[in-house]
This record gives structure tokens, C-alpha cells and sequence, in this order.
């Protein structure tokens, strides 16, 4: 089979450079930093001063621990292994869940994967926040388990988010990138259908689609997908590749140099541009007729929404 998935369009969204993941729970940030405040429920003067003594505590203490939250995680960001400490100094002095949270993106970001992603998954079991916030932890292990080339453990992580958030239409294309590194193109096929039923309107899945659709052999539904994707977004670098690799298949060579040449006229710093560039010399060397040759995953680095 000709080509390769352009699922690294979810990595583009997903990981990316790998530290984007440290955005992914935005939740977090709120729900770790409240601090509950235990006034004393007495209707006195003395009682009502008191209450709202605490409740000005309780609100100064939350800010504070958000304050101290955002700024973790956006070393952990921009420099990890100063993150990393400034996390781990952080939960000494009694940081809680939020510290451990910037020590296990600090990690995605020094590439210790496996140890991110089990932290992240701690958190998400041991987690007494919202189920949204369970779910976003869920789902950031599933993208470290993915970085460090565990499919089948990023497919669980994922399905655990999936649990606790329903009709989430990110993360089952979260898992459908899962599935397609295992290499089980079927599965990953349903949950990009499945997405699309909860937003139509997602150029970006419907190109991911046709990828998997090619990998199934459905060629025609694939190039309907591809189709689609551009209809919505004209400037899809990964659905002009994926038409491009389409239409060569079917011995339309100009229609595949029209695509992929608009990649690197109009979008050649984008990582879809490498195997555009690559195909166009595969195709210009071999003989006529013949097939393009396997190209690098392409994908908008860097990504996350």
C-alpha cells in the first residue's frame, strides 16, 4: 500500500512538540487550586466576621496555588528539567495533586515517557477532582503512552478518558491515532466516524478518515473524505497529500502533482511538505504509472488545541 496515515495530523493537535500536552487540562488549574474554606456557620456578628474572614482566606490561598500552578507548568513548558525541580520543590512545601501534575509534564518534555505517563494515570485514579478533569488526565497519559510508541497502552488510557467523557469528539480521535499506530485501521476508521457524528464540520478528521480508508482499501470512500476535508478547508495540508496519494494510485499523476505542489508553493513549512516533496521526486524518477513511494508522517508540528 502506497504511502503512509497522516495521523500525525492528530499528533499535530495532540503532542506535537511534546510539551504542548502540558495545556491539555485546562480544568486543572481551577479545580487544584481551590481551597476550601471551613467557616463556622454562627449567625453572631462575631460568626458572620468570621465567615467572611475565612471565605477571604480561602479565596487569597486559591489564587495563590493557581498563580503558582500556571507559572510550573509554563516552565515545564519551555525549559522541562526546570520545571521538573520546580515541581518537585513545589510538592515538599505541600503543592498536592497540582505539583505532580507539573512534574509529569515536565517529564513528556525531558522524553521520559513511560514515567509520564504512569504518573498521569496515578493522578487520574487517585484524582477526587471532576470527571472532566479525570478524563483530561486520561487522556494526556494516552499521548505520553503514544510518544513512547505504546499503542495498546495509549488505546486503554483513552478508553478510561473516553468513560468519563462521553461525546468528547478530541478524544476519540485521540484514539483513533492509537489505533492506527497499532495498525488496526478499522478501529480507527469507527472512532473517526464516530467524531464526526459529534462535529461534522471537522476538516482535519475527515482527512484523517480518508488516510484510514486508503489503508482499508476503499479508496473511493477515502477520496471522498479527502474531498470533503478540502471543500471545508481548501488550505488542508494533510487532505491535499492525502488526495494527491489518492489520485496517483489511481494513474492521475498531474492531479497528484497539482495537490502536492500546493503544498510546497503554498504551505511548504509545514511538515505535510516533506513527503509532498518526496512523492513528486518518486514520481518524476520512476517509470510511468508507478506507485509513490512511502512517505514520512506528515503533520503541522507544532501542535494541541
Amino acid at each position: 500500500m502506497p504511502g503512509v496515515p497522516i495521523f500525525a495530523a492528530a499528533v499535530r493537535r495532540l503532542l506535537g512538540a511534546a510539551t504542548a500536552v502540558a495545556i491539555a487540562v485546562a480544568a486543572a488549574s481551577a479545580a487544584w487550586a481551590q481551597a476550601p474554606a471551613h467557616a463556622p456557620a454562627d449567625s453572631t456578628v462575631e460568626g458572620v466576621a468570621a465567615t467572611k474572614a475565612a471565605r477571604e482566606r480561602a479565596k487569597k490561598v486559591a489564587a495563590e496555588r493557581a498563580k503558582r500552578y500556571g507559572e510550573c507548568m509554563a516552565t515545564a513548558r519551555r525549559r522541562p528539567q526546570d520545571g521538573f525541580e520546580d515541581a518537585i520543590a513545589w510538592r515538599a512545601e505541600g503543592g498536592g495533586t497540582a505539583a505532580d501534575h507539573c512534574a509529569a509534564v515536565a517529564l513528556i518534555g525531558l522524553e521520559q515517557y513511560s514515567e509520564a505517563a504512569n504518573r498521569l494515570e496515578r493522578l487520574a485514579q487517585d484524582s477526587l477532582a471532576e470527571p472532566e478533569v479525570k478524563a483530561g488526565l486520561w487522556d494526556q497519559a494516552g499521548q505520553a503512552w503514544l510518544l513512547d510508541d505504546r499503542p495498546e497502552n495509549a488505546i486503554r488510557a483513552f478508553t478510561s478518558a473516553i468513560g468519563l467523557k462521553p461525546g468528547a469528539p478530541d478524544m476519540l480521535i485521540d484514539r483513533a491515532q492509537a489505533w492506527a499506530a497499532k495498525g488496526d485501521y478499522s478501529a480507527a476508521e469507527a472512532d473517526l466516524s464516530a467524531a464526526l457524528n459529534l462535529a461534522p464540520s471537522r476538516d482535519d478528521v475527515y482527512a484523517l478518515r480518508a488516510s484510514a480508508r486508503r489503508y482499508l482499501d476503499r479508496p473511493e470512500d477515502a477520496l471522498a473524505d479527502a474531498n470533503t476535508a478540502l471543500e471545508l478547508n481548501p488550505g488542508n495540508p494533510e487532505a491535499l497529500l492525502e488526495r494527491g496519494i489518492l489520485r496517483r494510485m489511481k494513474g492521475d499523476d498531474a492531479g497528484a502533482r497539482t495537490d502536492w505542489m500546493k503544498i510546497l508553493n503554498a504551505m511548504p513549512d509545514t511538515a505535510a511538505a516533506g513527503p509532498a516533496r518526496q512523492n513528486i521526486e518518486t514520481m518524476d524518477v520512476k517509470p510511468e504509472g508507478a506507485a509513490p513511494a512511502p512517505a514520512p508522517m506528515g503533520s503541522d508540528a507544532p501542535p494541541r488545541r
